[in-house]
């Protein structure tokens, strides 16, 4: 690159969300720097203004009117919208809780009613804007951070595997816990980039990276319920960390 240019410049930003995946990026900003200008960090800088960028990573998902604005205007002044952690790519435990109240019958429980409150149903954020790229995980993997945030700064769109955890456990030679063990595992229909974390230590994947392409939902549930898990049990796993609803239509109709 050459000197006389300027630096990309790329920015951060928060929604509703626990702010696990701020940490990831802080954590390896350090190695970014010499190559890009960071106009954007909360905790880390005093102003975080929105601005024209070249890339913004967003974290957290769309549960309060402000949220919606914010992104809206986020979207307008970047080339690339990058969604990390499950928060913003699936809704994570704010939409799980969606599934099955309504927002009002949440403000009324907590606040009262006639509370001044407001929110939205929570939504990943491509259910509002176009995204470029989706970093799930509940935090993101740092390595795929760096290798999606590299690719972006030499204009291509990376790559970012959603084959099963399975796959992950193969390349490991890992045990199948799901076989072996009879755990809950739900490896089969869960987005590989963990680096199959849990059951490289004999725990069963409980599905905090989101659904992997195609997952075969109805096989997950034949096979757990095979092992004496119940279905409402299953669905609740699958559904913890924002998996859409519709995946398993099917399955509450069997």
């Amino acid at each position: 690159m050459s000197t006389n240019q300027p630096l990309p410049r790329i920015a951060v930003h928060s929604l509703t969300g626990c702010a696990g995946e701020l940490l990831v990026i802080l954590e390896n900003l350090d190695k970014l720097l010499p190559f890009v200008h960071v106009t954007s960090f909360p905790f880390a800088q005093g102003k975080n203004e929105i601005r024209p960028v070249d890339i913004t990573f967003v974290e957290g998902s769309v549960s309060q009117p402000h949220d919606l604005e914010k992104l809206t205007e986020l979207r307008a002044n970047t080339r690339w919208l990058v969604a990390v952690g499950n928060c913003a790519v699936w809704g994570c435990v704010q939409r799980a809780g969606c599934n099955h109240c309504s927002v009002q019958k949440m403000i009324d429980a907590v606040y009262g009613t006639n509370s001044p409150i407001e929110a939205l149903p929570a939504a990943p954020l491509d259910h509002y804007v176009p995204v470029d790229v989706k970093l799930s995980g509940c935090p993101i993997d740092a390595t795929q951070f760096l290798a999606v945030t590299a690719n972006l700064l030499r204009d291509h769109l990376p790559y970012v595997t959603h084959k099963p955890v399975c796959l992950e456990c193969k390349l490991k030679e890992n045990g199948c816990v799901l076989i072996e063990k009879n755990l809950p595992c739900l490896g089969p229909v869960t987005a590989a980039g963990c680096g199959a974390l849990c059951p490289s230590v004999g725990a069963a994947c409980y599905g905090c990276w989101g659904p992997c392409e195609e997952p075969q939902m109805e096989a997950m549930a034949t096979i757990l319920s095979e092992k004496g898990y119940q279905l409402d049990e299953v669905l609740g796993r699958l559904q913890a960390f924002g998996a859409p609803k519709e995946l398993f239509v099917r399955l509450e109709k069997s």
